[in-house]
């Protein structure tokens, strides 16, 4: 059984000022990924699954709940022949993933763990048109105008300063381009994140609540745990159902809700915020 040596980051956060709030997240996650290096353990997030199934390689089909929160938060995206930027990276899983299928010209992972990026290009490294950065989400390392589409999958509720990573996107997403972006939040919390988004000068082009789409995958997963059916090495939950039955219980009591967007860069609007 899969056990991680890591504790509940939750005191930590609630108790730690907005200013080190990234730095608690550095220090819980650098100590996650350091136990990881022989673990199969490749996605970082809660999942989604459809109604209906989209078909993937059958050497991706272990992974489909995972793959499939990135299908929807990409949505109709092309990003055939499109320079691409994945913004808190993680694993790896999903931008390897992309990599193969999407068939972009180049996607960068960029995470801020170094341990994380040493890991993700010795995993990946054979796949040509990867590569992992290491990088600040609120001050990304790029010239302005690099990307022709950015995502970003279950991340933004760990930055300290929403608000600044939204303007470094717009900073280096190109004047045409597609931000793509999925997270949960409180339900009371989206107003604000979508007039964030037309402040920055983004256009909304989609805007959906995937929910029960999440609630599916975790249920899914919860079931697969209890009945022996899931290794745990494959998951961030290990073994541990009670953890996960509290996140479940958040979602489906209406604490937490889960969106994906897909946003536009106007060609010529500054900035508000």
């Amino acid at each position: 059984m899969t056990q991680w040596n890591i504790e509940d980051i939750t005191p930590a956060l609630r108790d730690s000022p907005p200013d080190r709030r990234n730095q608690v997240w550095r220090n819980w996650y650098d100590r996650l990924v350091s136990q990881l290096d022989d673990s199969d353990y490749r996605f970082m997030n809660y999942g989604y699954l459809g109604l209906e199934s989209p078909k993937l390689e059958p050497s991706d089909e272990a992974n489909r709940i995972f793959i499939e929160l990135y299908q929807v938060t990409l949505g109709d995206t092309s990003l055939t022949d499109k320079d691409v930027l994945d913004i808190s990276s993680g694993l790896g899983g999903g931008a390897y993933w992309i990599s193969r299928v999407c068939q972009p010209s180049s996607l960068v992972g960029m995470d801020f763990s170094p341990e994380v990026v040493r890991l993700c290009n010795k995993w990946y490294g054979g796949q040509h048109n990867l590569r992992f950065v290491v990088g600040d989400a609120e001050a990304l390392p790029f010239p302005d105008n690099s990307f022709d589409v950015i995502y970003n999958v279950e991340a933004s509720h760990c930055y300290a300063n929403y608000d600044v990573f939204l303007r470094e996107v717009f900073r280096v997403l190109k004047a045409g381009g597609v931000f793509c972006w999925s997270d949960f939040q409180s339900r009371t919390s989206m107003e604000k994140i979508e007039t964030d988004f037309e402040n920055c000068g983004f256009e909304i082009v989609s805007l959906d609540d995937i929910t029960d789409g999440v609630l599916r995958s975790l249920d899914s997963v919860h079931k697969a745990i209890s009945e022996g059916k899931l290794d745990g090495k494959q998951i961030i939950w290990g073994n541990d159902t009670e953890s996960l039955q509290d996140v479940i219980q958040e979602f489906a009591g209406g604490g937490r809700s889960y969106h994906c967007c897909n946003l536009s860069k106007k060609t010529s609007i500054g900035s508000k915020i």
